[in-house]
């Protein structure tokens, strides 16, 4: 017999919360950011959560699934979109948006 089993609406799957994970080592590796933590949202679904800086540190990034768009989401601190879409597209926005929040200059290599 099988057993059911009942996954949350936005479910992140091991081989992309290993993606995100990897993503937050970087940005971490870069100075960039100061933790990554995976917490859940008001509905139970995972979020992958950024923060930056020291005693102040805030919440930067925070990265969920959209099951119904079939696409990833990101949001900063105030809920302000900062990117979306397939997961290698948003985390590559995101690289850019943590260069920039960094004072790295466009052109500036990584």
């Amino acid at each position: 017999m099988s057993k059911v089993v009942n996954l949350p609406d936005n479910f992140i799957g091991k081989v992309d919360a290993a993606k995100l994970e990897s993503f937050g080592g970087h940005t971490l590796s870069l100075g960039r950011a100061t933790r990554w933590h995976w917490d859940k949202d008001d509905q139970g679904n995972d979020v992958f959560e950024i923060y930056r800086g020291g005693a102040d540190e805030v919440l930067a990034a925070c990265i969920k699934r959209d099951r119904d768009r079939d696409s990833f989401l990101a949001d900063d601190r105030l809920g302000n979109r900062l990117a979306t879409g397939k997961l290698e597209q948003l985390l590559a926005q995101l690289e850019t948006y943590f260069s920039l929040l960094h004072g790295e200059g466009p052109n500036s290599p990584a």
